[in-house]
C-alpha cells in the first residue's frame, strides 16, 4: 500500500490542527467559566468529558495517517502535543473532582498546573501551525 504525499499530509495535518483549535476555545472557555466559578462543575465536567472524546478520536485518526517517512517526524510532534493537551484535560478533571470533594488547596495547585499544561500546548500549537503553513503552498 502506497503512503501519503507531502502535500497530502500537509493538508490532513492542517485540517487535524484546525480541528483541535476549536476545541481548544471551547477548552479556554471552560477554563475561564471555571477561575470566574461562574460553571457548575458537573456541566464543566461533562463539557470537558465530551471534548476529550473529541480529541481522542482527531489523535486516532491523525496516528493511523501514513505520511513519507520526511514526515514523520512532524507526525510524531503533533501527536505529542495534542497529548500535552489531553493532560491539561485530564488534570482539569482531577481539579473538578478535588474541589467536588471540598480539597481546595490542592484543587487549586490541580488548576494551576492544567493551565500550564494549556499554554504550553497553546504554544507548540503556533509553533506547527506556523511550520504547517509554512509548508503547505497556499492557492
Amino acid at each position: 500500500m502506497f503512503g501519503m504525499t507531502k502535500k497530502q499530509f500537509l493538508k490532513k495535518s492542517k485540517n487535524c490542527l484546525k480541528e483541535t483549535g476549536i476545541e481548544l476555545l471551547l477548552i479556554r472557555e471552560i477554563f475561564n467559566q471555571e477561575i470566574n466559578s461562574a460553571i457548575d462543575l458537573e456541566e464543566a465536567r461533562q463539557k470537558l468529558e465530551n471534548i476529550r472524546k473529541r480529541l481522542e478520536d482527531i489523535f486516532f485518526q491523525y496516528e493511523h495517517l501514513n505520511p513519507p517517512s520526511k514526515c514523520k517526524t512532524f507526525q510524531l510532534n503533533i501527536l505529542n502535543t495534542l497529548i500535552i493537551l489531553q493532560e491539561s484535560l485530564v488534570i482539569n478533571s482531577e481539579y473538578l473532582i478535588l474541589l467536588k470533594d471540598g480539597l481546595n488547596e490542592p484543587a487549586h495547585e490541580k488548576l494551576e498546573k492544567s493551565i500550564d499544561k494549556l499554554e504550553k500546548f497553546r504554544y507548540d500549537f503556533k509553533k506547527l501551525s506556523r511550520e504547517v503553513d509554512l509548508y503547505l503552498p497556499q492557492r
